[in-house]
């Protein structure tokens, strides 16, 4: 075999794209070389049209580089940069391009590699967001430590507030009095709701997992919020999967989460448009289970999403809030080995994903989902939960 062959069959076996073309003084390609198959693939051209065409006339931004990026390439002979390619298919594709100057009878020659990096970036953003999540993790167990000292020592003064003041209540007989009592009972009583939140924020317990089934936990949950639903006219739509399997839960716990994130969705969409869609959908995704709970809320900007998990973060102004209620529903998930993502974009609603690991359960093969829908809205009479529920977590 010729070194000619060799030199060819080497480059078309390349997974890189690979190009050979001569460039100016100041950095413009006057003629294409060589070329292999992969870097005629990108342009769309066969290898011999590639070799005839005017450099002018290919559209291509590497071949483009601008004086200053030559200036550095004729200095330290190599570069290389990241580039974002979109494809005649109208797909995005991260790609590194490396140039490589040589000359040659006073020729310049450039080497030019293109990469395709699409795969190091996912798993560059996998990198990412198991740092962010571990970071996280770290955050939430150093708050958790603190906050249990600081909760034990709150909470015994506060309930001699609590106490009192409901005893001062029962024999004021001034009525401006009797109001400041109030004031200062339900104050105390928003405190004493932070504190049962850092309590269980910080709390280290052995959970109490039995197999159970989410689409049963996630219809109980909606039942708690029904009547608040009805007055709020939020429509809530159930797309349970038939064939969700059973699996370790602590019912308790994933009811706290599941409640947390109705009623944060319903208060979103309330103060938003008066009315609302949410809808609850759960799927088999076979050593998983996934939970999406999506809403058409008015979104969240990132730099909010950034923080949501983030302890003592709110962005209720009206004191309602405590800023622990999606530090705990964190937590939780974490607890049960799974994972909590959110989605969102400003006027374009919200959406939570939550994955479960399927354990000490039989995976049963996938049918089609059975589609639930529930509507409760002011028109529509619905059934009453016999207790409403108390001290919700924020």
């Amino acid at each position: 075999m010729e070194k000619a062959e060799l030199f060819h069959l080497f480059l078309d076996n390349m997974l890189d794209a690979v190009a050979v073309y001569e460039a100016s003084g100041e950095g413009k390609p006057l003629k294409f070389l060589e070329a292999n198959g992969q870097m005629c693939r990108y342009l769309g051209h066969t290898h011999e049209d590639f070799l005839r065409i005017q450099p002018a006339d290919v559209s291509f931004e590497c071949f483009n580089i601008n004086r200053i990026v030559w200036l550095d390439l004729l200095e330290s002979r190599y570069l290389s940069i990241e580039y974002l390619y979109n494809t005649k298919d109208n797909r995005s594709v991260p790609i590194e391009i490396h140039y490589h100057l040589f000359q040659l009878d006073e020729r310049n020659l450039v080497f030019l590699t293109i990469r395709d990096i699409s795969e190091r970036k996912k798993a560059e953003e996998k990198q990412r967001r198991l740092e962010k999540d571990l970071n996280l993790s770290s955050r939430l167990a150093s708050v958790g430590a603190l906050t249990a000292g600081v909760a034990h020592e709150i909470n015994s003064p506060l309930t001699s507030i609590l106490g009192f003041s409901e005893r001062l209540a029962r024999k004021c007989t001034s009525e401006e009095q009797h109001r400041d009592i109030e004031r200062i009972h339900t104050e105390a009583l928003r405190a004493a709701k932070v504190i049962d939140n850092l309590r269980t924020f910080a709390r280290s317990y052995q959970q109490e997992k039995k197999l159970c089934g989410l689409n049963e936990i996630i219809r109980k949950s909606v039942e708690l919020r029904e009547y608040e639903l009805v007055v709020q006219n939020i429509v809530v739509e159930l797309e349970l999967a038939e064939n969700l399997p059973a699996t370790l839960l602590d019912f308790y716990k994933i009811q706290q989460v599941l409640v947390n994130m109705i009623l944060n969705a319903e208060q979103a969409m309330y103060q938003a448009h008066g009315r609302g869609r949410l809808l609850i959908k759960t799927q088999n995704m076979g050593n998983y289970i996934r939970m999406i709970i999506e809403d058409n809320g008015p979104g969240i900007s990132p730099e909010i999403a950034e923080k949501v998990f983030d302890p003592f973060f709110t962005t209720k102004e009206d004191s309602r809030g405590t800023g622990l209620g999606l530090s705990v529903c964190y937590g939780i998930i974490m607890e049960h080995d799974g994972k909590i993502q959110l989605e969102s974009k400003l006027g374009q609603g919200t959406r939570f994903i939550i994955d479960l690991p399927v354990k000490n359960s039989r995976i049963s093969r996938k049918k089609a989902a059975e589609v639930v829908v529930v509507k409760v809205n002011a028109k529509t009479p619905a059934k009453l939960p016999k207790s409403l529920p108390q001290n919700l977590p924020d």
